[in-house]
């Protein structure tokens, strides 16, 4: 069961009791002690408490556990965004293994902006981001693109295998 978990989070309460030193939760870490006890009916009440009291946490609204697929999709869908998404998630260990850098996708629909030479350009996820630098053609539906965060700041974009533009995300 614990395998299947992959992230861990408090909701700020009575939870922060619990939590120990380190950052962990003191439940899961008596969880974790059951399993050495060699005493077949000592290790099941210890179990069984323990899995009761994490339970009730969750019930609670005080311990939530997040499928890491789940991160990463929200984390993606928030790239380029002003809100920082490294620490969505608490910060941490967590954060780091779901840590979203690059976003692959297809362009929807590719339209000229207001200003000359900048296109605005919806994606098959559903953001909307627009040019910064000037495009003499513009892309093509369907296009490949691949967004990464630029050195300095910013985003670029790979459009077809192209050269890379700076963009900035719009919605």
């Amino acid at each position: 069961m614990v395998g299947l978990m992959s992230g861990i989070l408090l909701a700020p309460s009575a939870a922060t009791a619990q939590v120990s030193d380190g950052g962990t939760v003191r439940q899961l870490d008596q969880l974790s002690q059951c399993r050495a006890m060699t005493d077949d009916k000592e290790r099941l009440a210890c179990f069984d408490r323990a899995s009761a009291a994490i339970l009730a946490s969750r019930a609670a609204g005080d311990l939530m556990v997040l499928d890491r697929k789940a991160v990463i999709a929200r984390k993606q869908s928030r790239f380029g965004l002003a809100v920082p998404t490294s620490e969505m998630f608490g910060g941490g260990r967590a954060d780091e293994v779901t840590d979203v850098r690059q976003l692959d996708s297809t362009i929807k629909t590719a339209s000229a902006a207001k200003a000359y030479g900048r296109w605005n350009l919806e994606l098959a996820n559903g953001s909307v981001w627009q040019t910064v630098d000037a495009l003499t053609f513009g892309p093509s539906k369907g296009d490949a693109i691949t967004l990464k965060e630029a050195p300095l700041g910013g985003y670029r974009a790979t459009i077809a295998g192209g050269r890379s533009i700076l963009v900035k995300r719009i919605r």
